[in-house]
């Protein structure tokens, strides 16, 4: 079967709020205790070319992972990028979500579905949902994103305008040359200086959909389905297939909402104890179009906000500038980073602040965003050793003009072959004077120690 991924190609990007580390680390704060991402099982439905899971592979070798998709030109990009980089411990096949419902890919304890709910007619998004809850471990984390309300309705109002503009054409490359043109036009309105309807948050998607590559538009914007759901009613689906509502993937969404008394006077009286009206309202007030939802089993009880207890358990990082956290603990996480986060047990040992009052201040400077959690370290080193190591993966990408993957599973430009050579000979096995001999140009210690030292910034090496 040849899908309209086959024909357009979606563009092939890893992206961070789908890490299962990062799924770790919020449902750690929520009280849970998920299996360790360093060594999981990670099932991707709806993978694409693959380009995050081949990510999540190269950054943690003790994971197993298997992608599927409807697409075969997809299925065979992504098997074709592990195998360039030598990548034994994930696999892609070709396999419809319809026939997954009955777990016959074994168990996961991490299930990551980026985008299809939203673009999917329900009898398949009831599948997607059932899908997760055959696959997941009965300690496992899955995480879907898709379209909401009520954001989602700007966006049906703009498709509908675009599919207006591109009527009578069958091409969907066609239609989508045309509907960026409608959206350019609207971007200039506001040019003249006189009154536009198309500014603000309206305006910001105009703009958006104006310069959005062909893929997107033609997969995103103009796909034949496009469903966009209230937040209350997918976690209503996702209840009836046995699957309980975590949190939000995205980090500051965990955090207490900057409310008015007001507001939350409003929103208690109107949601009471009902954690899902209580965030439904957060979507209304924010007009969101989009979530990115944890989901684990519904014998499982997810504490409604971070829970201190947790806090114990996470590592600990400056979020941001930090230029509000408290006198004793700005000098404790001094040297602390995202590629260096503190064990908590270290921090508290930095400050001499009892565990239980600790992880009471670190909550608080969580919701002010001045710290964020992690549940591991993450997978790059802060500098770099004797015999440097990139990734496998960076290494295969690795050639001018090419993005490469991070093990952060961030993408990074190489901007000339100089760079792309060096990357490649960073296989372990060879150290600085080694390096320098095999390096097919001129190239100073100085120069080397420059750009390995960039390369570890960029989260590009191993340990």
């Amino acid at each position: 079967m040849r899908t309209a991924y086959d024909e357009i190609p979606y563009a092939n990007l890893p992206f961070t709020q789908a890490l299962p580390r990062g799924h770790a680390t919020i449902a750690m704060l929520h009280g849970l205790t998920p299996p360790d991402p360093r060594a999981a099982r990670v099932l991707e439905l709806g993978c694409g070319a693959g380009a995050h899971l081949v990510g999540v592979a190269a950054a943690h070798p003790g994971v197993r992972a298997v992608g599927v998709d409807l697409a075969p030109t997809a299925i065979a990009t992504a098997a074709g990028d592990a195998a360039a980089a030598g990548l034994e411990n994930v696999r892609f096949e070709v396999a419809d979500v319809l026939e997954l419902i009955d777990g016959r890919l074994g168990e996961f304890d991490y299930v990551i579905v980026h985008g299809l709910y939203a673009w999917a007619a329900e009898p398949l998004r009831e599948a997607v949902l059932e899908a997760c809850r055959a696959h997941l471990a009965p300690d496992g984390i899955a995480y879907l994103s898709y379209n909401a309300h009520p954001g989602g309705h700007l966006r049906e109002m703009l498709r509908e305008m675009a599919q207006f503009h591109a009527r009578g054409l069958t091409d969907a490359r066609a239609q989508a040359e045309r509907a960026r043109g409608l959206f350019a036009l609207l971007d200039r309105f506001g040019e003249a200086g006189g009154r536009t309807f198309f500014a603000g948050v309206l305006g910001e998607e105009v703009h958006t959909l104006s310069e959005a590559p062909e893929p997107s538009l033609v997969h995103d914007l103009l796909a034949a389905t496009f469903v966009p759901v209230w937040f209350a009613d997918f976690a209503a689906a996702a209840a009836r297939h046995g699957l309980a509502y975590v949190a939000d993937a995205i980090p500051g969404a965990s955090r207490q909402a900057p409310w008015t008394e007001a507001v939350e006077t409003f929103v208690a009286e109107a949601a009471g104890d009902d954690r899902i009206a209580r965030e439904q309202y957060f979507d209304l007030f924010v007009l969101r179009r989009f979530r990115h939802s944890l989901l684990c089993n519904d014998t499982l009880a997810p504490a409604a906000t971070p829970d201190p207890a947790a806090v114990p358990r996470l590592f600990v990082a400056p979020y941001g500038e930090s230029l509000e956290l408290p006198d004793h603990l700005r000098p404790a996480l001094d040297d602390a980073g995202l590629l260096r986060p503190l064990a908590f047990a270290e921090l508290q040992r930095r400050t001499g602040v009892r565990e239980e009052e600790l992880a009471e201040q670190l909550v608080a400077a969580f919701d002010d965003g001045q710290v964020e959690f992690h549940a591991v370290p993450p997978p790059a080193a802060l500098a770099p050793g004797e015999r440097p190591r990139a990734s496998a993966l960076a290494r295969s990408q690795a050639r001018s003009g090419a993005i490469v993957t991070t093990l952060l599973n961030q993408m990074v430009r190489v901007t000339d072959e100089p760079t792309g050579a060096l990357l490649r000979l960073l296989d372990g096995t060879r150290d600085r004077d080694a390096i320098l001999e095999a390096f097919p140009g001129p190239l100073d210690r100085p120069s080397l120690e420059n750009a390995l030292a960039s390369f570890a910034q960029l989260g590009l090496l191993h340990e």
